[in-house]
């Protein structure tokens, strides 16, 4: 099979596994969850391998996170109150499609660093991972859960989403290191949010903006690249963000 061949094949299988999902209930359709997420895993491992033999070691694990989220965070938006109507499901349903079909590809162009779109499907992967993190961190501070556990859960999936984006660059027990760094930071902020009257896309605007900011000079470090000119942009990112936030009415009195 082709590249599009594989790539349009498991697209759709997890399109329409997310589909059937919305017929289920707990705890039955949580087992169908870890089901579908273990099928994107396996199929991305197929797409990424493409037309020449390649070995499990060719492929590290961490490109199997960003797809994995794609599909836990659409699973989770699709079961909101706003797609209860067929519409609106589909809708979401396509955007699920085009979201993890195109993180695929992206993933595809970067695991072959000889590609000439390579850079620019580094730039892709990167602007679906901090979507995808923002996606997550709301839907994890809506419910307005205990800190254990939505802090935990806050720091899993900035260490997982971290893991992508520092996937190519730094040598692996520093990478390994500055991942566990940013999942900590982002726990911590979360504990201190909870003891505000927040809203969830309020909270997930300030979990994006402090994730971006670490990201963005820890990937800068492992690059060589940092200085002040870098930490500047990112505080100044920081701070024109928090200003778009409050000056958005999402902050919640």
């Amino acid at each position: 099979m082709s590249l599009n061949e594989r790539l349009a094949s498991l697209v759709a299988l997890v399109t329409l596994g997310l589909g059937l999902s919305l017929a289920m209930n707990p705890p039955v359709v949580w087992g169908f969850l870890a089901l579908l997420i273990v099928t994107t895993c396996v199929g991305t491992s197929q797409v990424l391998r493409g037309d020449r033999a390649r070995s499990r070691a060719d492929l590290p694990l961490t490109v199997l996170v960003l797809p994995s989220l794609i599909v836990l965070g659409s699973f989770l938006f699709l079961r909101l109150p706003v797609f209860a109507h067929g519409v609106a499901a589909a809708g979401g349903l396509l955007a699920a499609a085009l979201l993890l079909g195109l993180a695929l590809y992206a993933e595809y162009l970067t695991a072959r660093r000889d590609h000439p779109r390579s850079a620019r499907g580094r730039l892709v992967l990167n602007l679906i991972s901090y979507a995808i993190a923002f996606a997550l961190y709301t839907a994890i501070f809506a419910p307005k859960v205990r800190s254990i556990f939505s802090a935990t859960a806050i720091l899993l999936t900035s260490a997982l989403i971290a893991a992508e984006l520092f996937r190519d660059v730094g040598e692996a027990r520093t990478r390994w290191l500055y991942v566990a760094v940013v999942g900590l930071i982002l726990g911590e902020v979360t504990w201190a949010l909870n003891y505000w009257v927040l809203g969830a896309l309020t909270g997930g605007a300030i979990l994006l903006l402090v994730f971006y900011a670490v990201t963005g000079i820890i990937r800068a470090r492992l690059e060589g690249i940092f200085g002040p000119r870098i930490l500047t942009e990112h505080l100044a990112v920081v701070g024109l963000g928090l200003v778009a936030v409050i000056a958005g009415g999402l902050w919640l009195r």
